[in-house]
C-alpha cells in the first residue's frame, strides 16, 4: 500500500512543505470580468490581484477543477505506484471542489481516492493535510486516518472579519446574513464557519472591537483543550493580521501553538478587502 495525500489550493500551505512532502495541489482560479485571470499558486502577486479587485466594477468569479482534471491528477498519482489518495477539500458549503473531486474518484479505476471536506478553508483545511501526512508516516490505513480527520474536525473551527459584506453577499458564499446587509453602516460583521457555510455571528462598532472579538471566540472555543493550534490568517491588512497574531500569543494558554498565514485570491474574491480570520484545532499539527 501507498497513500499519497492531495490537496486543493485553498489549502494555502507553503511552497516549503508542498515541497518537502510533495503534496499534489489542484489549482482553483479567479476571473474578472476584462477576461484576466488568476490560477492559485504560492507565486501569484497577491498585491496585485487585490488593485485590481478594488478597481473592478463587479466581484471576480471563482472555479474549481474540473471533473476531468481531478481524474488525470488521481491517474497521475496511480501511474507513480500509489494505491489510495486521501485528499482534502475547501469546504463543499462554499465551493463545488469537494463535489468534483468526489465525482472523479469514484470514476478513476486502479486507485482508491478518498475525499474529506474540511468544512474549512485556507489553513484550518491544510491542517487536515499535514495531520494526514503524519498519520501516513505513522503507518496508519485510509480509513483510520479519515476517522481521525472526522474526529478532528468536531473540535475545529475558524471566526472572521470583513471589512463588508458585499463580496459574499454578491458570491453567495454567506447564509442567512439579509437583515444585516444595507444596515450595517459603521459596524463591522463578526461571522463563523457553521457545518462548512459562512454564517453571521455578530456585529460589534469598530474594527478593534471586531478583532478582539475573534480572540475572544476562539480562546474560549479552546480554553479545554489538551492540544491547541491556532491560526491568524489574514488577508491584505498586514498590520492589522500582525497585531492580532501578538494579542494570541500573549493570551492563549500557555500549551498552544500560534502561527501565522495568509489566504489567496480565491478566498480574497469571497472575503474582499479587510478579510481576517482566527482558527483553531485540538491538536498540535506539525508545521514544518
Amino acid at each position: 500500500m501507498k497513500i499519497a495525500v492531495m490537496t486543493d489550493s485553498t489549502s494555502y500551505l507553503s511552497q516549503n512543505l508542498i515541497d518537502k512532502y510533495d503534496i499534489p495541489v489542484a489549482p482553483l482560479s479567479v476571473t474578472f470580468d476584462d477576461g484576466v485571470s488568476y490560477t492559485e499558486s504560492t507565486d501569484v502577486d497577491i498585491d496585485r490581484f487585490y488593485e485590481k479587485m478594488a478597481t473592478s466594477a463587479t466581484i471576480p468569479t471563482t472555479s474549481q477543477p474540473a471533473v476531468g482534471e481531478w481524474i488525470q491528477r488521481y491517474e497521475n498519482l496511480r501511474d507513480k505506484g500509489y494505491t489510495d489518495v486521501i485528499v482534502v477539500f475547501l469546504s463543499s458549503g462554499i465551493s463545488g471542489s469537494y463535489q468534483s473531486g468526489k465525482q472523479a474518484g469514484e470514476i478513476v479505476e486502479g486507485i482508491n481516492v478518498y475525499a474529506f471536506d474540511s468544512k474549512l478553508a485556507a489553513m484550518m483545511e491544510g491542517c487536515y493535510v499535514l495531520r494526514a501526512i503524519e498519520m501516513v508516516e505513522q503507518g496508519y490505513k485510509p480509513n483510520d486516518i479519515i476517522a481521525e480527520l472526522t474526529d478532528m474536525r468536531e473540535h475545529t473551527g475558524a471566526y472572521l472579519i470583513v471589512d463588508d459584506l458585499k463580496n459574499l453577499q454578491k458570491s453567495g458564499r454567506i447564509t442567512g446574513a439579509q437583515a444585516w446587509v444595507g444596515t450595517l453602516l459603521k459596524m463591522k460583521p463578526v461571522l463563523k464557519f457553521d457545518d462548512g457555510k459562512i454564517v453571521p455571528e455578530e456585529k460589534v462598532r469598530t474594527k478593534k472591537r471586531a478583532l478582539k472579538a475573534l480572540e475572544e471566540k476562539v480562546l474560549n472555543q479552546v480554553k479545554d483543550f489538551d492540544e491547541v493550534t491556532i491560526f491568524v490568517i489574514n488577508g491584505d491588512k498586514t498590520e492589522d493580521g500582525k497585531a492580532l497574531l501578538d494579542s494570541v500569543k500573549e493570551n492563549a494558554p500557555s500549551h498552544s501553538q500560534v502561527a501565522y498565514s495568509e489566504f489567496g485570491p480565491v478566498i480574497a474574491a469571497h472575503l474582499g478587502s479587510g478579510g481576517l480570520g482566527l482558527g483553531y484545532t485540538a491538536r498540535k499539527v506539525r508545521l514544518d
